[in-house]
């Protein structure tokens, strides 16, 4: 009572024409039930958000034959994290222990520099291949926005094509340069030698085709069934 308009309660709920005060109680001490009530039914909770990109993908629409080309995809992809998660603990842990051993007690670890250069290559080709297997990779949505979601498959039909087409001239120069490194003299002892660690080039892009390979073969199924399959929002990059 007496107190300036600026300095009274403000909500943003809808007053009640008949009786504002009544009303305004009423809407308070019901939004303030109802979440009481939904807790206590024991409800689960509803996602708020529809663009949640760490939330597994599931496939209600893939049929028989979608599901096994998609398990042979999965353990393809199992294989790779597992070799992913040891390279990159063996880079971390020995360069981590090399700075520690050098620092404490001036030890230098054998090929530590070996271990450092071929892993970290190593991570870098097979997380592509593994990044192709998740769908994760960078992409421009300039055009496909645009489209419609049947559109957008065929689409990605098209440029999964060109990609595997570049992937090949990729390990056809990686075949050669393998040939190069063969004729090269290395001196000293080295615990991976060049021609190895150019044999990761070739390899992983055979994995990223064997990945792409599977990933058409899904889409030509959906699009054989007039189904379109989930795909997750990806932003501009």
């Amino acid at each position: 009572v007496g107190a300036s308009p600026y300095h009274r309660l403000v909500s943003d709920e809808p007053e009640d024409e008949g009786s504002p005060g009544a009303g305004d109680a009423k809407g308070k001490s019901a939004s303030t039930k109802a979440p009481a009530t939904a807790a206590s039914a024991g409800e689960p909770p509803v996602r708020t958000s529809s663009l949640d990109l760490h939330a597994p993908l599931t496939y209600p629409d893939d049929g028989p034959f979608a599901k096994r080309v998609r398990s042979v995809d999965n353990y393809i992809g199992k294989g790779e994290q597992i070799v992913l998660v040891a390279i990159l603990a063996a880079v971390v842990f020995m360069g981590a222990g090399h700075a520690l051993l050098e620092k404490l007690a001036h030890v230098h670890i054998p090929y530590k520099d070996d271990i450092m250069r071929a892993g970290t290559f190593a991570l870098a080709m097979l997380g592509g291949a593994f990044a192709t297997h998740q769908m994760k990779n960078l992409s421009m949505d300039l055009l496909s926005r645009r489209f419609s979601a049947r559109n957008r498959l065929v689409l990605r039909v098209v440029l999964t094509l060109f990609v595997i087409f570049t992937l090949i001239l990729t390990i056809r120069s990686g075949m050669h340069n393998i040939a190069k490194e063969a004729e090269f003299q290395q001196r000293g002892e080295y615990l991976f030698s060049r021609v190895q660690v150019a044999w990761l080039l070739p390899i992983s892009m055979s994995l990223v085709i064997v990945h792409s390979i599977l990933h058409i073969i899904l889409d030509v199924d959906y699009l054989r069934r007039g189904k379109v399959p989930p795909e997750r929002m990806r932003s501009g990059h």
